[in-house]
């Protein structure tokens, strides 16, 4: 069934509030502020801060290619390095021209992943309740965000202002997901709440500084809904087309990519150009063999979809997507997609 992953990812934080309930442990109230902890990593490799990081079973590494290729259209990532959340195995795999030339290990359900124009890498960790930042082909954390009052799950770096968007799909003890927005990708985050959106999944920034989250409201009907740049209350969107699942959200460039998982209520997947707050439907990318497109990137010319059911992260031209032009295998639980450069 498409969606099957993440839904499997959310019902695992679901279940870790019922076992700390049942271990006798009072949840962290919501009001807890999450504080930026500068990137420490002992002997093991793990960092430590925020939320827990698993120790490292093998350590992080990485061995970029001198002579790398950029850009070529057939190859994963066309240019740069692509980071890909392998969300089972607690860790994120790093690809330069279709090699894997890095490993970053630590992590406890590593979900969404997002960048900033320096070239630094945003890594979500889900179970781990904090997001953990990377440089540039760098193997260990920099910084390092908790989220001790929350389940995060995807992120954006709005290039205007610098600053960090985290959804939560829900929050302490099962209550209504929230999106935290740091300011300078630093600090104590605001806190902002749709009372449409009851499970807040994915949010991507614009051109212009203004935030898109999508989500599922209490009858687990799709929700869309924009933060103005410096507004303080959402907008609720309809967008002109119907979502059966709530996919990740990216600025292509021109439109607000808006992914479902569950495209015409099938085991496919794709992804709807939206004209910002309008609603309107600009576009369509339908993947042609995926069943469970998560996380996505795109570019210009190419889409980078990572197949949570296939366990495959696929590239795919934008406008037709109707086979993939490269493929990378072997993930369990390929969630997050992103280029760094």
């Amino acid at each position: 069934m498409a969606a099957s992953s993440l839904k499997a990812a959310v019902a695992a934080a679901m279940v870790a509030i019922v076992l700390a309930a049942c271990a006798g442990t009072t949840p962290t109230a919501y009001s807890a502020a999450p504080l930026l902890i500068p990137g420490r990593v002992d002997p093991s490799g793990a960092a430590h801060g925020g939320g827990t990081m698993h120790p490292d079973r093998d350590r992080s590494w990485m061995h970029l290619l001198s002579q790398a290729r950029c850009p070529v259209q057939q190859v994963l990532p066309p240019c740069g390095l692509l980071y890909v959340s392998n969300y089972h195995d607690d860790n994120v795999l790093v690809y330069q021209n279709d090699q894997m030339v890095g490993k970053l290990t630590g992590f406890k359900g590593p979900d969404g992943v997002c960048g900033d124009k320096q070239g630094n890498v945003w890594i979500v960790n889900n179970l781990g309740a904090n997001i953990v930042e990377y440089a540039h082909g760098g193997q260990s954390p920099i910084a390092q965000l908790s989220d001790d009052s929350a389940y995060p799950l995807g992120c954006s770096v709005d290039a205007v202002t610098g600053k960090l968007a985290v959804t939560n799909v829900f929050g302490p003890s099962g209550g209504p997901g929230s999106i935290a927005v740091y300011t300078n990708a630093a600090g104590v985050p605001t806190r902002y709440r749709d009372p449409n959106i009851y499970y807040v999944y994915f949010c991507g920034y614009d051109n212009q500084g203004n935030l898109f989250v999508d989500g599922l409201d209490t009858a687990g009907k799709f929700r869309f809904a924009e933060l103005p740049r410096n507004g303080t209350t959402f907008t609720d969107i309809t967008i002109g087309a119907t979502i059966y699942f709530p996919g990740d959200v990216r600025w292509d460039g021109h439109h607000v990519a808006v992914g479902d998982q569950e495209y015409g209520n099938q085991v496919a997947s794709g992804i709807y150009r939206v004209d910002g707050a309008s609603g309107q439907v600009t576009g369509t990318t339908v993947f042609g063999a995926a069943r469970d497109v998560v996380g996505f990137w795109t570019e210009a010319w190419f889409v980078i979809a990572a197949d949570a059911d296939r366990n495959v992260v696929d590239l795919y031209r934008y406008q037709n997507a109707s086979a993939a032009t490269d493929k990378l295998k072997h993930f369990d639980g390929a969630y997050g997609v992103a280029i760094s450069r």
